[in-house]
């Protein structure tokens, strides 16, 4: 069974933090309440802790740190000191250079033993809040508030107990210790509950002489002057920690008896409507819709209305929900509520996700996610079809756009880059439905594609050369197969002084060069004007001097217009779109060209192909997930109505494990493109020796 722990805790210094910590530890191990470890937590400079104990000098955490990974029980007992009292005593930093030492994951480590060798474990907290606080907060069972009661006490009081709410620490587990209560202590114990709203369990007489006197000898007060109101007060203190101690181990044995419903099927569907309600009266009391919801893309102005509508969500909670115990589940109702009034609800968790790269409600209690490039069912869901809509309209309200039933479908982006679909009733059978493929914050290099297996250093040689080359190429592939990640890849080959403009429905293509221009499609307004399409910017794009144009995917007419750009002085253009074969990429250009409304025969639009692409790139998601590139192929001409092609490089597979992953090998064909020796004149080499097959 864990150790139980008590944190002590004070608004500031001097309000008798470290008196009340060093005595409570003593006045426990003397009412034989088990092993009793003091902890020193004062940071970044120690406390009087070891003087009140009679101690000179003990080891410390950061003492510990070189052989943390090895700490077990024992070891951790040859490093404490024990006090004449009987009280084990470590403080956490026994000079000031360990502080860059001990971190929250230390503390963690060090609990996690402690937790073990010990039945209660004092905890003399430092002054201020701050990583290492909030650690041994979390890890406290209860924690005892010091106050002095001088009006500046009082206040900085006030803000040490918000600071425990938004730690989520429930009112029952706070042990508030007035301190040098002066003459007429009922009237002043009276006033300081009144502004602090809090009962005091135990107050102490102002008396600095016995304290300081208690000191000098290195004896703690409760056992040089047992009967002092300093004493009796801590002891009274002791008893209430002890005697809940022994009320919350019968409640825990209570609730694990046989027969009874387990906590988890008591708290699911109270905790869901709890958190109902609370939204339903954080809306009322703050009118989000009445807000004007551009602070949803501005980071200062949401972080202001985050931080106005937790102090009211913890107030809700403790007036709603006051009954929940736990720390955890009251962090997360008011992470749930913030997350549904402010974010995007249920789905927050799952774009913080570094694994998941698509996001897929098919409607409100069916989630789907894609992780490492499969499909999995999640427990996540939106409590109704309300909620839902709610997420929709909140992503799409700042963007100027609507969705309703004239526009039952959007597109649109978050914050962060990462693409949103929404589509709605009556489109939507089944009630809404909403796609995020997320954005990538990481860009992926060469050597991340070739760990993945997404291709060869020798195929990764061979398209950086064709990039410098200026070849122009198309990207071809089916939905998440991985297109815009290659896109990126063979962008950055790139060279530096070259201007580079990027065209695309939504900003996915990250660059490392600095002569970049960004273009982003519009659609039409909520009156239906105003659009601009990626023809229109791809026009555009010719009078702004590009050296080279990267169009994030061709869906329609615009495909002609890059075509005839490939072939007017613009080699080097690069381009995806949906196909599932480098011979159907080709027929689908042809078929977007001729969707342009020019009527251009067919044997034309096919003619400007064969001279304007050069490489087709064939990226596919095989079965088991993996991305692949599966064929480069080097388009050579056309015969009468067929075009003419020659693969350079193919993923051949060869097998499938019992789970499902997918074995094969990247081949070179033995051909070798026809532009090789334009390469070797333009200065770029190329290694013969990549494109033969090498037989075993």
């Amino acid at each position: 069974m864990r150790a139980k722990t008590i944190a002590v805790f004070s608004g500031s210094g001097g309000a008798g933090r470290t008196l009340v910590a060093t005595n409570l530890a003593v006045s426990l191990h003397a009412q034989d309440s088990g092993r009793v470890l003091y902890v020193d937590a004062s940071y970044p400079i120690p406390a009087e802790g070891l003087t009140l104990l009679g101690l000179e000098r003990a080891k410390s955490l950061g003492d510990i740190v070189p052989i943390l990974h090895r700490l077990t029980p024992d070891v951790l007992a040859s490093y404490l000191v024990v006090a004449s009292s009987g009280v084990s005593v470590m403080p956490v930093l026994s000079e000031v250079l360990q502080a860059r030492l001990v971190t929250p994951d230390v503390v963690s480590r060090f609990f996690d033993v402690a937790n073990h060798a010990f039945d209660l474990i004092i905890v003399d907290l430092p002054s201020g809040v701050g990583p290492l606080a909030q650690t041994f907060i979390e890890r406290s069972d209860q924690v005892a508030v010091v106050s002095d009661c001088t009006t500046a006490g009082v206040t900085r009081t006030r803000f040490a107990l918000d600071y425990l709410r938004t730690q989520q620490v429930p009112n029952e587990a706070w042990l508030l210790c007035l301190n040098r209560i002066g003459n007429d202590s009922a009237s002043v114990v009276e006033r300081v509950e009144r502004l602090l709203g809090v009962r005091a369990l135990v107050s102490m007489p102002d008396d600095l002489e016995a304290a300081a006197t208690t000191s000098r000898k290195g004896t703690p007060i409760v056992l040089a002057l047992p009967r002092h109101g300093i004493s009796r007060g801590i002891d009274r203190l002791a008893r209430e920690i002890a005697t809940r101690g022994l009320r919350d181990l019968r409640s825990a044995a209570a609730s694990a008896a046989p027969g009874g419903p387990t906590a988890q099927e008591t708290a699911e569907d109270e905790i869901r409507e709890l958190k109902l309600r609370m939204h339903r009266r954080l809306v009322e009391e703050i009118d989000f819709k009445k807000a004007d919801l551009t602070y949803m893309r501005d980071p200062v102005k949401l972080q202001e209305m985050r931080t106005r509508a937790e102090a009211k969500v913890l107030s809700l909670l403790d007036e709603e929900g006051s009954h929940i115990q736990g720390r955890e589940v009251r962090r997360r109702i008011v992470k749930d509520v913030l997350d549904e009034a402010l974010g995007l609800g249920p789905l927050e968790d799952l774009l913080a996700d570094p694994l998941v790269s698509e996001i897929m409600v098919n409607r409100h209690d069916q989630i789907y996610v894609e992780r490492k490039g499969k499909l999995e069912k999640t427990q996540v869901r939106f409590l109704n079809v309300e909620q839902l809509r709610g997420v929709i309209e909140r992503i799409v309200a700042p963007l100027g756009r609507r969705i309703d039933e004239k526009v039952p479908m959007v597109d649109a982006r978050l914050r962060d880059g990462s693409r949103v679909n929404a589509i709605i009733p009556p489109l939507a059978l089944k009630g809404p439905a909403l796609t995020i493929r997320k954005f990538s914050r990481k860009m992926l290099g060469v050597q991340d594609l070739i760990k993945y297996g997404s291709l060869t250093d020798q195929m990764a040689t061979f398209l950086g050369a064709a990039v410098q080359a200026r070849l122009n190429i198309v990207i071809s592939g089916g939905t998440g197969s991985g297109k815009t990640t290659l896109l990126n890849l063979l962008a950055s080959f790139i060279p530096p002084d070259e201007r580079v403009l990027t065209i695309e429905d939504a900003a996915e293509v990250q660059l490392p060069q600095d002569h970049v221009i960004t273009l982003e499609s519009r659609p039409p307004n909520i009156e239906g004007e105003g659009a601009i399409t990626i023809r229109d910017l791809v026009r555009n794009a010719l009078r702004m001097r590009p050296d080279r144009i990267v169009v994030g995917e061709c869906r329609g007419g615009e495909a002609l217009d890059m075509l005839q750009a490939m072939n007017t002085g613009h080699d080097g253009s690069l381009t995806t779109l949906h196909a599932n074969t480098p011979r159907d990429a080709l027929s689908r250009l042809e078929t977007m060209a001729l969707m342009s409304g020019l009527d251009l025969p067919a044997r034309a639009i096919r003619d400007q192909i064969a001279s304007a692409v050069n490489l087709v790139v064939q990226q596919s998601r095989l079965q088991d997930g993996s991305r692949r590139i599966t064929h480069i192929t080097e388009i050579t001409g056309q015969e009468e109505a067929a075009f003419t092609m020659a693969d350079v490089f193919v993923f051949r597979q060869t097998g499938m494990a019992p789970d499902g992953t997918i074995y094969g090998q990247f081949v070179p064909t033995g051909y070798i493109p026809s532009f090789v020796e334009r390469l070797a004149r333009r200065g770029i080499k190329v290694p013969r020796e990549i494109f033969l097959h090498q037989t075993a």
